[in-house]
């Protein structure tokens, strides 16, 4: 019996941690934001989205153990499981420290940022610290913004603001923060996502000011975006957003997902606040998704688009080598910007 009483004890310290404490506030904000989604025109989620809640529905009642290691769970969001970078896959660590290298060429200013370590971060290490597949996508996706221009806008005394629109697991919004600390990072998703990216981010950046939909006197507090290091917006809110400044905007590969009426009305509604530039790393439409035209075509239709140019690989291909990217399609990933 003394390995039950070891978890029982581990289990009791677990529960009475930050991370525990962080999980539960979060958890309150999402039932909130889900109220609001069933009360909203929509009505609630689709039935996919059921489907994917209900997928997941187990971590809205976790085990202080799964929370301390709540970082495993993320692959609800991305498919990316932590058994893949296990100590017995050690073989597999070459393609990602070369793909890594073909990153770093082209970072002009160092803005690698690898997987944190905690809540049980995960990944290879050949020196850099944790390195999976999401942390060499945020990479690529940083070296892109760098040499569009867009993070030069960032730096200086000069607080603004940066809206990612599928803001997932909160993965980037930790890499971004970590290189631009002075700004206010605006998280839209649907709101049981905001389970993974309210809890991760509070547990990384403790001392941070955060504002979530629907807590107390959030229509004055949402007035004053620079107090805030994090925003978490349910998507339903977004047409009701108006803020004074208009963010940047970013999204990583669910454009891609939506249909043409969804990313038109993100593109569209941007545009209307002010949004000067939106940063997109989509394939301009994954291969089943028949009810979008092409996400390249939704962003001219509002600005002047340019292809930004990071390396000759998919962010999920570890394997290729410099030159042997074909002639790019429409199921390939692509870095655009919108606006300039």
């Amino acid at each position: 019996m003394v390995f039950k009483v070891e978890i029982e004890a581990q289990i009791m310290r677990l529960r009475g941690s930050p991370a525990y404490q962080h999980y539960l506030d979060v958890r309150a904000h999402v039932f909130r934001m889900m109220d609001g989604w069933r009360d909203s025109p929509e009505g609630g989620p689709s039935a996919y989205w059921q489907e994917e809640i209900d997928g997941f529905s187990y971590l809205f009642d976790a085990s202080p153990l799964i929370i301390d290691r709540f970082r495993e769970q993320c692959y609800h969001i991305t498919g990316i499981k932590s058994y893949e970078y296990r100590s017995h896959h050690s073989h597999k660590v070459a393609p990602f420290e070369n793909k890594y290298k073909r990153l770093a060429e082209v970072d002009p200013v160092g803005l690698f940022v690898p997987e944190a370590p905690e809540q049980g971060g995960f990944g290879f290490d050949f020196g850099k610290g944790l390195v999976n597949v999401d942390t060499l996508k945020f990479y690529e996706v940083l070296i892109g913004l760098e040499k569009s221009g867009v993070l030069s806008r960032f730096r200086g005394e000069a607080r603004h603001s940066i809206m990612e629109i599928g803001s997932g697991w909160g993965g980037f919004a930790y890499q971004f923060k970590q290189k631009i600390s002075n700004a206010t990072y605006i998280c839209v998703d649907l709101p049981p996502t905001m389970l993974f990216s309210g809890f991760y981010l509070k547990c990384l950046f403790p001392d941070a000011a955060f504002l979530f939909y629907g807590e107390e006197d959030f229509d004055n507090k949402i007035k004053n975006l620079e107090a805030f290091d994090f925003v978490f917006l349910p998507h339903y809110y977004f047409p009701d957003f108006k803020p004074e400044k208009a963010p940047t905007a970013i999204n990583m590969v669910s454009f891609q997902e939506m249909t043409t009426g969804q990313v038109e009305g993100y593109v569209r509604g941007l545009r209307d606040l002010g949004c000067q530039a939106i940063y997109s790393m989509n394939r301009d439409r994954s291969k089943h998704n028949s009810e979008l035209s092409t996400v390249s075509e939704v962003l001219s239709k509002y600005y002047p688009i340019n292809e930004i140019h990071v390396i000759d690989a998919q962010y999920t291909d570890m394997k290729s080598k410099k030159g042997e990217r074909p002639p790019p399609t429409i199921f390939d990933y692509r870095h655009f910007l919108a606006g300039n």
